[in-house]
């Protein structure tokens, strides 16, 4: 290592354990406000095709089903039925009226199967109604139905095109991915369902994707879907062969007060004739619709019961001659486990996680209860952290500490793999699990662990192939106990308090000379890490092209918005025409890196735009790696501005 490096890593240390004393990580808390709701918006495709998909339109009564599920004093439903248009578009509303319900119902089954498909139109419409009328204590999410693709005739209404629709449907994801779970259900009838969309759209989201071949398992995957998105379970309680005479008799448990709800949901291929309950004290319940509920259709039967007595209740069912039930239980807790994934070391937060440092996982309780109860909660429950590869494959499990306030458990990733993170808390009154959350490394972290790797089991292969031949060895003689090894302990070190003041004043003089190397060669270093520049011109409005600029890279010191580069290497009069031309510069964030030793621009959108190649291939991802020589095209869906910007690597603007 060189003295200049040497001088500079000393200053580097020095700082940092400086900085660590006078301020200490922050632990992030993973407190919140209490859950009170859901804001649910139905995505349905009711396009030509599901004629013979559904043609007994389960989705339909699925989707009634969904909703009879929820909660009801503080959550909302909204719908949107689409083919190659919108057709019923029902805002975010209450659903705390009975009446509200049935209207829902009877919109949702007066729905007719025809016309094409446009996934992006309603997916965007879907995606302005979360962020239009948020609920800051309700839960987000969408349910997107469909059974095929995005298709779309040539020459269609508007000049509405397929490529527009995908683009509207990754708008819509980037908009609400980071507050809002998108769930996908795709009905694979005829083999033309776009599958990996579908899983894209759930995985970005946190969400889950399922996929069916037939419409008879919808019901089920409906229930599913809301089990997870309220962090509960399904627990199937019974399998009854019905004799179309008698009562079969269900033991529904309720385990502890921390349940809230209790969701009984009967599913059949025929209208359920009748259904009793009865409460722990052997009561027969009169449904009232307010706390006790019971809701028919033909496909299922569902009671919800508020704050339900702790104990066991009795279920009595008459179903029609050998149908088949199938009796599901979902319970609605009063307690809510939250997730909280960090590297408190970190000194900037950003999009990737450091390698180098540990990353703090932590897991609280979101309730209204009292202090008390969570108090007790923490002291009664087990935690797990369970870390998934990108397959969404389960690789490891490991038991969390409690400190009373929160569950919480360091560890280090190496080498650097991209994995999800989930903790699961058990009670005897609740078992919960979060939603994944994603840590994620840099793509050239990633590579760079994987070239280790692979050159390490080349040298391992070999060695193996050097090894001589196995010689079978001499028996050893038992040792002497005497001759046993043994690990010698770490000898403590005194240090003589006049070597603390050499230290003090070594340190003292690697800042001054780091700060002078620093000085001297700051321009050198700009300019070495950031060679290039960018080309840039826009088309305005007018059809007319801006001056073509070449903004020097220079000027290119860490994360920045496109406008404030703009600003730094241009001047506030030239970047302000960029800003004329309607592209949100200021959302479209870079920021340089390496990939092995070829420097790249990662380009981050966070408002709606669209982004191409110079060959018009449309750009899907969130987080773009921008190589040299490559042209990308900012524009707006439907509008003619937009900003054509090159990245030269090997040239001086």
């Amino acid at each position: 290592m060189s003295v200049n490096r040497f001088i500079k890593l000393g200053f580097i240390c020095f700082l940092f354990c400086s900085l660590f004393l006078i301020f200490p990580p922050m632990i992030s808390s993973v407190a919140a406000a209490p859950i009170d709701g859901i804001d649910a918006i139905l995505v349905i495709d009711t396009s030509g095709s599901m004629r013979s998909a559904d043609p007994e339109r389960i989705t339909l009564e699925a989707a009634s089903l969904f909703m009879d599920m929820m909660e009801t004093r503080n959550s909302r439903i909204a719908v949107i039925q689409f083919s190659g248009g919108l057709h019923t578009v029902m805002p975010l509303t209450p659903i705390n009226e009975i009446s509200t319900r049935a209207n829902v119902r009877q919109t949702v089954s007066g729905f007719v199967y025809q016309g094409w498909t446009d996934i992006g139109l309603a997916m965007r419409a879907a995606a302005q109604m979360l962020l239009d009328d948020p609920v800051e204590t309700n839960s987000p999410m969408i349910l997107l139905f469909t059974d095929g693709r995005i298709d779309l005739p040539a020459g269609w209404a508007g000049g509405r095109t397929i490529e527009a629709s995908y683009a509207d449907a990754w708008w819509a994801l980037e908009a609400v991915e980071d507050f809002a779970a998108i769930y996908t259900i795709g009905l694979n009838h005829d083999g033309s369902l776009n599958e990996e969309f579908l899983r894209e759209m759930a995985t970005r989201s946190g969400a889950q994707s399922f996929i069916a071949d037939d419409a008879a398992y919808l019901p089920q995957i409906f229930n599913e879907i809301f089990a997870s998105h309220i962090r509960s379970s399904i627990t199937e309680v019974a399998m009854i062969i019905a004799d179309g005479e008698t009562y079969e008799d269900v033991h529904i448990p309720i385990p502890s007060a921390f349940v809230s709800e209790a969701n009984i949901i009967m599913l059949s291929t025929r209208p359920i004739p009748s259904v009793r309950l009865f409460d722990p004290s052997g009561r027969e319940i009169e449904f009232d619709n307010e706390t006790y509920t019971l809701t028919y259709a033909n496909r299922y039967s569902m009671i919800k019961i508020l704050e339900p007595m702790v104990g066991e209740w009795l279920l009595s069912v008459r179903g029609v001659a050998e149908d088949r039930i199938t009796v599901n239980l979902i319970y609605n807790y009063n307690v809510t486990v939250s997730l909280s994934v960090t590297q408190p070391d970190a000194e900037e937060p950003g999009m990737f996680f450091n390698p180098e440092l540990p990353v703090m996982v932590q897991a609280g309780f979101i309730s209204a209860l009292p202090s008390s109860q969570i108090q007790t909660l923490f002291n009664e429950s087990v935690a797990t952290m369970f870390i998934f590869d990108e397959d969404l494959n389960l690789a490891e499990s490991v038991e969390m500490v409690s400190t009373g306030s929160a569950f919480a458990l360091e560890f280090m990733l190496d080498p650097p793999r991209n994995v999800y993170i989930s903790v699961g808390v058990t009670h005897e009154g609740f078992d919960q699990t979060t939603v994944g959350s994603a840590v994620l490394f840099a793509p050239e972290v990633i590579a760079e662990a994987q070239a280790r790797e692979q050159e390490q089991a080349g040298q391992t292969n070999d060695d193996e192939q050097n090894d001589p031949p196995d010689v079978t060895p001499a028996p050893t003689p038992d040792a002497d106990p005497d001759d046993i090894p043994y690990e010698i302990p770490p000898r403590e070190i005194q240090t003589p308090s006049f070597l603390i003041f050499v230290l003090i004043g070594v340190a003292l003089m690697l800042v001054l000379a780091a700060l002078i190397l620093r000085a001297v060669s700051i321009r050198r270093t700009k300019n070495r890490l950031y060679t290039g520049h960018l080309e840039i011109r826009a088309l305005l409005a007018d059809g007319n092209y801006s001056a073509l600029e070449a903004p020097d890279l220079s000027t290119f010191a860490g994360q920045m918005s496109l406008m404030e580069f703009l600003t730094n290497s241009l001047g506030g009069a030239k970047a302000d025409k960029f800003s004329l031309s309607g592209i949100p510069v200021w959302d479209i964030h870079l920021t340089p890196g390496m990939v092995g030793n070829r420097p790249v621009i990662y380009v981050n959108k966070k408002a709606e735009c669209h982004v191409t190649d110079g060959d018009g291939n449309a750009i899907f991802k969130k987080k773009i790696m921008w190589d040299d020589n490559q042209q990308l095209i900012f524009s707006l869906p439907g509008e003619t501005p937009r900003i054509e910007i090159t990245y030269r690597v090997g040239e001086d603007g």
